[in-house]
């Protein structure tokens, strides 16, 4: 070790987490010279435990954080917090404030003033968040990318003030009841170009609404709660997003399988598909997926004891998708031992198959899986304990580093 740059041993301690990084600290000056290189605190999340003191004494230290993130935490004012828009903001792009109990108006404030630099801005499940607050927000001139999922006092009347004056690249607003077409229609007509991400909360919406979200010609990830009035008409008016490459529908009751063989069809790209509650869908839309789909990743589907998917539908699938690493399948009671019906390379990419409430798969089926690809964990009624957990423990690992990997943990 002592034989590499320095640049290298950086490099290697930035794969530590902060409290490993302050145990090298104290092995000897150089150590500690290169523990405290301002490269390695870029990301920050404070948890239980710390004091306004210790997040002070950081962030003195190194007021270079691009990414911040807050746990509710009973030890930590809104003066500490505060503190750290003031003296971070210059740098700070990626602010994660998400179910915090200590937003107010002041804070946002202090965001809008010191954080000249944030481009990505999480306030879910804050239920001081309303339309003032989206309207001060509006005012933040490097914001692209917002989170006010579960913000349920935010109304259209806000969102097309920040709308008409960001050009949003992001925006996540699912179970919003208020937000209504009219924030679509701005979304048209102000971030048809910049706009990649879009969750929303279809309650609200019909098939002509969601038409026109097929208008935002740059939309690469579409994902709507609650379609229970969206229809085939809606759904496949979204196929003109030939570039779409994650879509998420849930409680689409209505959903056929003309519509997923339309998607399919014209959205080849697609990396994940999810349909959830989707009853009427049938083996001749995974016969489509498995046709047109090759990129496909992730596919799930949640349906209420469906019999019309079978083991053909799925073993298209499996056989057309040769990247598909992930497949949910929840309450799907025509299938019995598709995977067994597969070549082994198909299933080289394979990681996780989940049969929850699929209750007529063959008891054979784990010793098949275990035989004939024991890399797959296979999760269901017939899988072990220790697979159960596993899978579990896995999957919860994936959403961890897919939401918190650029971020050091601080906990004092």
């Amino acid at each position: 070790m002592e034989q590499l740059p320095d640049e290298v041993k950086v490099q290697i301690l930035s794969y530590l987490p902060l409290l490993d990084l302050c145990q090298v600290a104290l092995v000897s000056r150089l150590w500690n010279y290169l523990a405290q290189d301002h490269s390695l605190w870029r990301y920050l999340s404070i948890k239980c435990g710390t004091h306004d003191a210790t997040l002070g004494r950081i962030i003195e230290k190194h007021p270079f954080i691009t990414h911040f993130k807050y746990v509710n935490n009973n030890k930590i004012t809104e003066a500490g917090l505060a503190r750290v828009f003031v003296q971070c903001g210059p740098t700070l792009s990626h602010l994660f404030l998400d179910a915090c109990d200590l937003l107010s108006s002041d804070l946002i404030s202090a965001i809008v003033e010191y954080c000249v630099s944030l481009s990505h801005l999480d306030i879910s499940s804050n239920t001081c968040v309303d339309d003032v607050t989206i309207c001060q927000l509006a005012t933040c001139q490097s914001l692209n990318s917002l989170d006010i999922s579960n913000c349920d006092r935010v109304t259209d009347g806000g969102l097309e003030v920040l709308i008409t004056q960001r050009p949003l690249r992001k925006l996540l607003a699912s179970y919003l009841l208020d937000v209504r077409v009219r924030t679509i229609e701005n979304l048209v007509a102000f971030c048809s170009l910049t706009l990649h991400t879009l969750h929303l909360d279809g309650g609200n919406l019909c098939d002509e609404d969601v038409a026109k979200i097929g208008q935002i010609t740059s939309l690469r990830e579409l994902e709507i709660q609650y379609c229970d009035e969206i229809t085939d008409v809606g759904v496949i008016a979204l196929s003109r997003l030939s570039h779409l490459s994650i879509i998420r529908l849930y409680r689409c009751f209505n959903l056929t399988s003309c519509s997923v063989s339309e998607i399919a069809m014209k959205c080849s790209y697609l990396n994940q598909l999810v349909l959830s509650d989707c009853s009427e869908i049938d083996d001749r839309g995974l016969l489509s997926v498995g046709r047109h789909c090759s990129y496909l990743e992730k596919l799930g589907l949640a349906q209420s004891y469906n019999h019309t998917v079978t083991d053909v539908g799925l073993s298209a699938v499996l056989l057309g998708c040769g990247r598909l690493t992930e497949l949910i399948l929840k309450g799907l009671k025509g299938v019995r031992t598709f995977i067994s019906l597969i070549p082994v390379l198909q299933l080289k990419k394979l990681q996780y198959v989940h049969l929850g409430g699929c209750q007529n798969v063959a008891p054979s089926l784990q010793e098949t899986v275990a035989a004939l690809a024991p890399w797959v964990i296979l999760y269901g009624h017939y899988a072990s304990t220790v697979k159960k957990s596993r899978y579990v423990s896995q999957c919860l690992g994936n959403i961890h580093a897919h939401d918190d990997s650029s971020l050091i943990d601080v906990v004092v």
